[in-house]
């Protein structure tokens, strides 16, 4: 059986942003008889140490670390990686699967001190650049090291089309689009036939967290409901500290519009989408946002909810080509409330849209075709 290390620098808890893409890795390995085990960065240090979720083997380096942006939290990952390093240098193992940039310097290092395999996987395009500008330097040179070190690794797993695109003229050779889609059981087999109804759920689902976009869906929301338009925004995720009383001043205004569920399981996704009728997301297009495929993305489709998107990573290719949603300016509410109105007068249309994504989730973009390409990765790795 091949002993499979993964490197996580996030807690690895249901709530948190990649779960599910981690989840979907380690399970499909799991399922397939390889032996995984994810070591993971208890930031809050009041997780279990050891855990067994479905057959992967949970380990938790505990080190408190919060999640400010630039090198002030970064230089936390010093004494983490130290404490990586020493639990799996002499840790009996067939492949390091590192999760993203922090552990990659870790994770490659070992695998070839070792002769062992290493796959490196990006969830995100574009690492470290939500860091305030006066780092540039800093990011630019990490960004070198992701330049010069993928051609490295035995595979690299990516998200979306755009870092598709971009390894390749990196000149990387073992490249996997492995997109963080949906389990095919999440799929409903047809959308919620949507005929107008008196009020109109506008879902925004996911984590609420500064420079998110959560700012221009307050705005957008807003600006229809001063318009007349009978809407109700549902809110579900964590919203991280560091935003609460930001957040709290923005949806004081037309909280009488608004309901927020708070953090919640992914077991919960099914009915938070079937109170939806179309999910909401706008992001603003910083350097960190312009070439990102959000997940929720892909989940909305698979659970019959047409999109209002910013044109950001893919999504306008992929809505262009499948017609499952909308794509606005999300600098300009009256394009957003134009893109709503659209969808919200046209309930033909949001049923036209809504079969469309779930076709396109159906026949690529689910975890039946996503674990398939990676357990084809794995294997050709020992062929």
């Amino acid at each position: 059986m091949k002993k499979v290390l993964m490197l996580n620098s996030m807690s690895f808890l249901p709530f948190q942003g990649r779960y599910l893409r981690v989840y979907n890795e380690a399970r499909t390995l799991v399922e397939a008889g390889y032996d995984v085990t994810l070591i993971a960065w208890d930031r809050d240090e009041d997780c279990p140490a050891f855990e067994n979720i479905d057959g992967i083997k949970v380990e938790r380096i505990p080190l408190k670390a919060g999640f400010v942006k630039g090198p002030a939290n970064a230089l936390k990952h010093i004494p983490f990686n130290a404490k990586l390093l020493k639990k799996i240098l002499s840790r009996d193992l067939d492949v390091i699967h590192c999760f993203n940039l922090d552990t990659m310097l870790v994770g490659l290092s070992v695998a070839k001190l070792r002769r062992k395999k290493v796959t490196l996987d990006l969830c995100e395009p574009s690492y470290y650049s939500n860091w305030p500008k006066r780092y540039l330097p800093l990011i630019k040179t990490i960004g070198g090291m992701e330049r010069f070190l993928s051609k490295r690794f035995d595979c690299i797993f990516v998200h979306n089309l755009y870092q598709m695109r971009k390894f390749k003229e990196y000149g990387v050779r073992h490249l996997e689009q492995v997109s963080s889609a949906p389990q095919t059981k999440m799929i409903v087999e047809a959308p919620s036939v949507y005929r107008g109804s008196k009020q109109i759920v506008l879902g925004r689902i996911g984590t609420i967290y500064p420079e998110s976009g959560f700012e221009e869906t307050v705005d957008a929301v807003r600006y229809m409901i001063e318009n007349g338009a009978p809407i109700k925004l549902l809110l579900a995720g964590k919203i991280m500290d560091v935003y609460k009383e930001t957040f709290e001043s923005l949806v004081r205004p037309i909280e009488a519009h608004i309901e927020v569920t708070g953090p919640y399981h992914p077991a919960q996704l099914p009915d938070l989408y079937a109170r939806t009728d179309l999910s909401i997301q706008l992001y603003r297009l910083t350097d960190w946002w312009m070439n990102i495929t959000p997940t929720k993305f892909f989940e909305s489709l698979a659970h019959g909810v047409p999109v209002i998107v910013s044109d950001m990573g893919d999504l306008r290719e992929l809505i262009e080509k499948h017609q499952c949603g909308i794509v606005v300016d999300e600098t300009d509410p009256q394009n957003i409330l134009h893109g709503m109105e659209q969808a919200i007068r046209d309930p033909e249309r949001i049923q036209e849209m809504a079969e469309s994504g779930l076709r396109l989730v159906r026949e690529e973009y689910n975890w039946d075709v996503m674990g398939n390409r990676l357990l084809n990765r794995y294997n050709s790795m020992f062929t």
